[in-house]
């Protein structure tokens, strides 16, 4: 009897480098988001009332239940949104930074680099807008006044793309010398 010849599993062990692909990832990310907060609280003032008279019909007359600062407490929380947005975006472009150091490490990347930072401005720029023609509709004028801080990111998204991505950069190529200085 001849036992089965069986060959072992390869595993490969080759990490894959991270690409460019992740600060295009975070623009689109954080329009997403942006959106996403824009028509959660369109949503809720518009269903916020017929709910609240709807729900407060329903409750027995010697109910203890406040529905009224109950949803009111809920809209406060979806407008916290707005004021976490900066923190969002730290956090989005310190995954950024970890995987930065993967693919800066020849010195032709920083062509490739910049390239790439114009392609990052013009999808930050194009982002901008859509989300500017979306919040200024008039559906969503109350709604967009009642996020600022939301709005001046979006506004100003490709200033702020340019300043993070030059702040990544920075970081990168301090990182990678031997005294901590650069270049």
């Amino acid at each position: 009897m001849e036992l089965l010849n069986i060959k072992p599993i390869k595993i490969n062990k080759r990490i894959r480098k991270n690409g460019f692909e992740e600060a295009f990832f975070v623009i689109i990310v954080l329009l997403a988001i942006a959106l996403f907060i824009l028509v959660l609280a369109k949503v809720w003032n518009d269903v916020q009332d017929p709910l609240d008279t709807g729900l407060n019909s329903a409750l027995p007359s010697d109910s203890s239940v406040n529905v009224t600062t109950i949803l009111d407490n809920v809209g406060g929380t979806i407008y916290l949104f707005d004021k976490m947005l900066p923190f969002l975006i730290i956090g989005l472009f310190a995954f950024v930074l970890i995987g930065a150091g993967a693919y800066m490490q020849h010195p032709i990347m920083l062509f490739v680099g910049i390239i790439i930072l114009g392609v990052a401005i013009l999808l930050a720029a194009i982002y901008a807008n859509v989300y500017q023609s979306i919040s200024t509709s008039t559906s969503f004028t109350d709604t967009n006044a009642n996020l600022p801080i939301q709005n001046k990111f979006m506004e100003y998204l490709p200033i702020v793309i340019i300043l993070i991505i030059i702040g990544v950069t920075a970081a990168v190529i301090f990182a990678k010398s031997p005294g901590g200085g650069g270049l």
